[in-house]
């Protein structure tokens, strides 16, 4: 386990349930309804989708890329910038529930009636698009404070969040729809959703928190963050492109009768949603290096959760095979035929679930390297232009198997186009991170450790062969030396023999060597020249940061203790020389 691993695997658990939630809003809504009300009622739901996903597409536009864009900031150590995206994103998604509530309380009926759908579905869509108004105007808020939470490193609290979250909206659903039918699975929606914002709201409270509300609007500062939204959020709108092609396409085909498949097939798309739960996890960790120029960091968070995406596309594969005719049966269809064509589309469908999972995972990636036209086309490609191309012909052409095997292979199809393009495009070597044009000739070390006496010697003879391989003089090198070992000896004393993880970065600069170190032991500003001299090493490091003065910064992200320093000395004088 190290420092990496550790953080990223706790990140993913809370990451993974808050994809389980914007997946499980409208899915566990459907499920309950296919249980307790019926057939018609899941249809009545489907036909809410589009409209869900338009707006969420609108919610999330100003709130996914400030977690982006917030903690690429704390990677520079440049917390006012932070501040300014967080008070922006904060402002911005309270406007956004607002008009987007307005908008569809003036349009709600001229949006149902497009449909043309049967009398008994229009009958309960209404009801239950009422109160899913609500859930919307407060969903952008809702999800920019769950995002920012976990962004800042409180993966419990926003697990917390996201648990309550979807219980609320279960156990509420179940007992008020007993009562008031569909209209009380739209109350609990609205309720879970409120709860979710309550609880994220407490990270205010916390020690460690980093986010500060400072209100402002600027075009420009949301101009960015809408561009670092826009891969995320562009999901939504493609599955609503999706899911009215397919409404409409299998309405015409296969007759209105059908329009439960339309669910199932909306299932699919909706479970792979999950799969951005990796993409939540380690985009924070993947921005701090990114903002600190660490691009071997990069590269092992990025093969990390590479393994774990296809691991888990792989067990969502084969639980969504295994479980199919509970999923059809709580769908409520009733009609043994439709029922058996739906059970064997979801097995079908679900075989092409571990691509999607990696193509996730790769535009989640590209959103943080700021290639937002590519990480578009691709998640365009992904959700309805293939989806929607080899679904419509394989229904055309072979029925309503065609249509499955046709949302299948279309996984197959897009993971296969991407990367015959990213090879012949940025070179093998060179993709899929396309890592070369940052790196150019800068000289990183990237070390991970256990915060032990043996593993601090072992670091620091590493950091040394970087420095004499690369020519920096003997009185630098045994200086960073000497400032690394007391550093982590302080980390070490402090926290005592807890197994404390830590990583640390060192770049060779032109001004001199920068240092970075984190650890997750106890929260404390290593950096401070009046530190207790408990110690020998706490002497020490009271020492140097005396003479250091403006070259240190603390600053705990992600709560976890992170600091920066400086050795100075003039590299390119020294280079020239030579």
């Amino acid at each position: 386990m190290t420092f990496l691993s550790k953080k990223f695997y706790s990140m993913l658990l809370a990451g993974s349930l808050t994809m389980v939630v914007v997946t499980g809003l409208l899915m566990s809504d459907t499920i309950i309804a296919g249980i307790f009300i019926g057939e018609e009622a899941v249809a009545a739901i489907n036909l809410i989708t589009p409209a869900y996903s338009l707006a969420a597409f609108f919610g999330c536009i100003f709130s996914l890329g400030v977690s982006v864009l917030f903690s690429n900031a704390m990677g520079r150590f440049d917390n006012e910038s932070a501040d300014r995206y967080f008070g922006n994103g904060f402002c911005a998604c309270l406007l956004t529930g607002m008009v987007l509530f307005i908008v569809l309380q003036v349009f709600a009926d001229a949006y149902l009636g497009f449909y043309t759908p049967p009398a008994p579905v229009l009958a309960l869509a209404k009801p239950y698009f009422f109160w899913y108004r609500f859930v919307i105007l407060i969903l952008p808020m809702s999800t920019f404070m769950n995002e920012m939470v976990l962004a800042d490193g409180d993966e419990t609290l926003s697990a917390a969040a996201n648990i309550i979250h979807v219980a609320g909206n279960i156990v509420l659903s179940i007992i008020l729809c007993r009562f008031i039918g569909i209209t009380g699975i739209g109350v609990a929606s609205f309720v879970g959703t409120l709860l979710k914002l309550v609880i994220s709201f407490m990270h205010f409270l916390r020690k460690g928190n980093s986010l500060h509300i400072k209100p402002a609007l600027s075009v420009t500062v949301l101009g960015e963050i809408a561009k670092y939204s826009i891969i995320d959020a562009g999901s939504y709108l493609f599955l609503s492109v999706f899911v009215t092609v397919m409404n409409k396409f299998v309405m015409t085909v296969f007759g209105e009768n059908m329009l439960i498949i339309v669910s199932v097939c909306v299932f699919i798309k909706e479970a792979q949603l999950v799969f951005d739960g990796i993409g939540e996890a380690f985009s924070p960790l993947i921005s701090i290096y990114l903002g600190e120029e660490s691009y071997e960091g990069v590269r092992k968070c990025y093969r990390l959760s590479e393994k774990t995406s296809i691991i888990e596309g792989l067990i969502v594969t084969f639980f969504v095979i295994l479980t199919a005719p509970l999923l059809v049966r709580v769908f409520g269809i009733s009609d043994p035929m439709t029922a058996s064509y739906a059970a064997n589309g979801i097995r079908i469908m679900a075989l092409g679930l571990t691509c999607t999972s990696l193509m996730y995972l790769i535009t989640s990636y590209y959103l943080l390297r700021g290639k937002i036209l590519l990480g578009l086309v691709i998640c365009a490609l992904r959700d309805v232009v293939a989806s929607v191309v080899f679904a419509v012909t394989g229904g055309f052409l072979f029925g309503i198997y065609g249509l499955f095997a046709g949302i299948a292979i279309s996984s197959f199809a897009a993971y296969l186009i991407l990367m015959g393009y990213l090879n012949l495009r940025y070179g093998k070597d060179n993709s899929p991170l396309l890592l070369k044009e940052l790196e150019g000739n800068s000289i990183t070390g990237f070390y991970e450790l256990i915060v032990k006496p043996e593993d601090i010697i072992r670091v620091q003879k590493e950091i040394e062969k970087l420095l004499m391989d690369n020519h920096v003089p003997g009185k630098i090198t045994a200086r960073v030396k000497l400032l690394i070992e007391d550093l982590y000896m302080l980390i070490y004393e402090k926290n005592g023999s807890d197994g404390v993880l830590g990583e640390c970065v060192v770049r060779l600069l032109k001004e001199g060597v920068s240092i970075i170190i984190r650890d997750d032991g106890i929260l404390f500003d290593i950096s401070q020249d009046d530190v207790m001299a408990t110690s020998v090493a706490a002497f020490t490091v009271s020492g140097y940061m005396e003479k250091m003065k403006e070259n240190r910064r603390h600053l705990t992200t992600m709560s976890y203790n992170r600091n920066s320093f400086l050795v100075k000395y003039s590299r390119e004088t020294d280079i020239d020389a030579k």
